[in-house]
């Protein structure tokens, strides 16, 4: 448990109130890409942040999602290629 777990803001995403337990942990125990512009008012976010990640893995958790086209053409491609080998076998 985090010193901050319990504070509380409205995330615009979910349209609600969360405890920054939820936002820290939100893509399977890793920080939601949104952290720092939520809670920079709140908390020191930044400080958060490298006490717990290297450069690297903030970066990776700040990097904005690939677009959702690029999803479904990666699962059609997917859905493809097993379709190909069930056919073969």
């Amino acid at each position: 448990m985090h010193r901050f777990d319990q504070e509380s803001i409205y995330c615009r995403k979910l349209g609600h109130h969360l405890n920054f337990s939820y936002c820290r942990s939100e893509r399977r125990g890793k920080p939601c890409r949104k952290i720092i512009d939520c809670w920079f008012e709140k908390i020191p976010i930044q400080d958060f942040l490298a006490d717990f990640y290297s450069p690297e893995e903030i970066q990776e958790i700040l990097k904005p999602p690939a677009p959702k086209l690029n999803y479904i053409l990666e699962l059609i491609k997917q859905s493809s290629a097993k379709k190909q080998t069930e056919e073969r076998e």
